[in-house]
């Protein structure tokens, strides 16, 4: 006949089974924390083309390619002026190919006696034929739009492309034609006799975005 174990007995089999439980649960618990993952690496580097940055070129009459410059226009004169003649010239301004598109603005100085008894006019267009009336007074106007009008010129700079109006070389354009118109007044006083002057237009180009 089986004997019945003692409470003794009970307690110290449910003792030894306890033991047994934490024993496998950290054994279980010992191998995974050792089971880590390893994951595979590689780097790669990649480098640029040139970056390249462009320009802006404004040139005038076909002149002052590259930055800045200065060009003396000896078909923009007029000799013997008397008061109630004018006298308008063609200029031609460019946007070097490949380069940004602008918009122009300008100021004009003058210097010389007669500087404070003319006046200067702009437009955005060509001159038209020269013609002398019958009493012999020569006189010229500008075809296009009308930028500035009857400006009288000194050492300070004065705006005669407003940057309100600016002619734009934008897009596909590459050339536009200035039209520049001096006149000596029929008011001019006798201090204007056997004076000269000379003027000075600053152009300003601006890129367009």
């Amino acid at each position: 006949m089986r004997r019945r174990p003692t409470p003794a007995r009970l307690v110290a089999l449910v003792a030894s089974r306890r033991t047994r439980a934490v024993l496998g649960l950290g054994i279980a618990l010992g191998l995974t924390s050792v089971n880590t993952l390893a994951y595979w690496t590689d780097e790669a580097q990649l480098t640029s083309g040139t970056i390249q940055s462009g320009s802006l070129d404004l040139l005038v009459d076909g002149q002052l390619a590259g930055q800045g410059g200065a060009v003396t226009r000896t078909a923009m004169a007029a000799s013997a002026m008397l008061p109630g003649e004018s006298f308008a010239f063609t200029v031609p301004v460019q946007r070097q190919a490949s380069t940004a598109g602008f918009a122009l603005s300008a100021t004009a100085t003058s210097a010389g006696g007669l500087a404070g008894h003319l006046q200067w006019s702009v437009f955005e267009g060509t001159a038209g034929t020269q013609a002398t009336n019958t009493n012999g007074l020569r006189s010229n106007t500008c075809g296009g739009t009308q930028l500035s009008s009857n400006v009288t010129l000194g050492p300070t700079a004065q705006t005669v492309i407003p940057t309100a109006t600016p002619v734009n070389l934008g897009g596909s354009t590459f050339s536009k034609n200035l039209c520049i118109r001096v006149t000596l007044p029929s008011t001019a006083s006798n201090a204007a006799q056997s004076t000269t002057a000379t003027a000075t237009f600053n152009l300003t180009a601006s890129q367009l975005l």
